[in-house]
């Protein structure tokens, strides 16, 4: 899987188990279906444009709070993440915190936003 290998082991200190591989399996369905865009504009409409930008520029990725996420997603796309996941809603808050700066980071690898075709060229096998 090459990519998706790194980025699991990057966001996970190398261990592919428990909540963080379940959010991530949850974040990157959304995103292999057209959804960086919209995760990304919901971010910057939301009024964490500069911290989002950070993850997809080539500097150091910006930190977020779990009521930043919240505040970014909104309840229902939350609620849904966090069910697919099997975790409460501020267990996705908290996870989503941690690990989409550093997803985002990875899934943009030369400074910028990949579009559909490239980005699923990249979570080909992702789930299997």
């Amino acid at each position: 899987m090459g990519l998706l290998d790194g980025v699991l082991g990057g966001l996970m200190g190398g261990g592919k188990g428990g909540m963080e591989q379940k959010l991530l399996g949850a974040v990157m369905g959304m995103v292999a279906g057209g959804g960086m865009s919209k995760l990304m504009s919901g971010f910057q409409s939301g009024g964490l444009k500069e911290k989002a930008d950070s993850w997809v520029g080539t500097g150091d990725n910006q930190e977020i709070s779990p009521d930043e996420v919240h505040q970014a997603l909104g309840d229902e796309q939350v609620a849904k993440i966090a069910e697919e996941a099997g975790v409460s809603h501020e267990e996705a808050k908290t996870g989503l915190a941690g690990m989409l700066p550093g997803l985002i980071d990875k899934l943009s690898p030369d400074g910028k936003m990949p579009d559909l075709s490239q980005l699923q060229g990249m979570l080909k096998g992702f789930g299997k």
